[in-house]
């Protein structure tokens, strides 16, 4: 009589269904097991990578190009997997995290729709062009970018957003972006429908209006702390013409963003302790080339 775990392993949707409820880790534990069980994990596991420290995204940039050592539809490198790359949770992305290690990413990750590279103060603005004009498929697939608090120059951000078409989703705040990225925006990036440029100084009121007059599906704005913006009615005229989110959204602003408190508490209080990551299960994974008939070749 069969036991519960061969009926399990022997059907392949009700195994994939209970892949939907595993962690990261067991994922990588899973993808151990045999050809099937890896079928189904790695996808889970390589569609959003968790990367909590600077060494598993170290491994992550060397496998992503290296071939899979099994079938999976019309898959061929590991790069072919992710469609999300988040490095919001990434330690010590702001001084680490540097064109060399994301060159490979973005070479081989092909059909990526979503990058936070939020804080990723080491890469220099022109490393930034780089890695978008050396990769044109990026732009054909990419739907949500995240440069928040980084360094990049004005210019070099117009030049990213012009190879970036199909954007739907955009963050600058607390970046160099000035009036010439809005108006970029308004010209190149026509499904655009949410944009945040919180505490971006260098904006005023002539970028809200191209905004206004070129980006008719945009339906969510927000411009805290963006202190050349002076004409009100613009803006809320914008916001109740458009459908955008009323900028009024805490208490501690008025509508432009501009602070109502004396006393705003400091962001990320009360957050986890930066080291209460979860182990490295790539590290884990590559264990894999010891089950039979298992090889994998690295790309040198």
């Amino acid at each position: 009589m069969p036991t519960l775990a061969t009926i399990v392993f022997s059907n392949s949707l009700i195994l994939g269904r209970i892949i939907t409820h595993l962690d990261q880790k067991a994922l990588a534990q899973l993808c151990l097991v045999g050809k099937q069980t890896w079928q189904l994990a790695v996808l889970r596991l390589w569609d959003r990578p968790v990367l909590r420290t600077i060494e598993q995204f170290e491994r992550f940039s060397r496998t992503v190009g290296t071939a899979l050592p099994f079938e999976l539809r019309n898959y061929q490198r590991y790069g072919d997997l992710p469609r999300e790359l988040d490095f919001s949770m990434l330690a010590r992305r702001w001084d680490k995290l540097g064109y060399d290690l994301l060159a490979p990413v973005f070479k081989h990750c092909l059909r990526m729709y979503d990058i936070d590279m939020n804080l990723c103060q080491a890469l220099h603005s022109d490393q930034f062009e780089r890695l978008f004009a050396d990769n044109p498929h990026i732009g054909k697939s990419l739907g949500y970018l995240n440069i928040s608090e980084t360094f990049f120059s004005a210019t070099s951000i117009v030049s990213v957003l012009n190879m970036l078409p199909e954007l739907r989703y955009l963050l600058v705040s607390e970046t160099e972006t000035d009036d010439s990225v809005l108006e970029t925006i308004s010209q190149s990036l026509p499904n655009l429908i949410s944009l945040q440029i919180d505490r971006c100084e260098l904006v005023s009121d002539v970028g809200i209006k191209a905004l206004a007059d070129g980006c008719p599906d945009l339906k969510c704005l927000t411009a805290k702390e963006c202190w050349g913006i002076l004409d009100t009615e613009l803006v809320d005229k914008i916001n109740a013409g458009n459908g955008w989110e009323d900028l009024d959204d805490s208490q501690d602003y008025d509508s432009y963003g501009h602070s109502n408190s004396e006393d705003n508490e400091d962001e990320g209080e009360g957050e986890d302790d930066a080291n209460d990551f979860i182990l490295e299960y790539l590290e884990e994974f590559s264990m894999a080339s010891n089950l039979p008939g298992f090889h994998v070749q690295r790309n040198r």
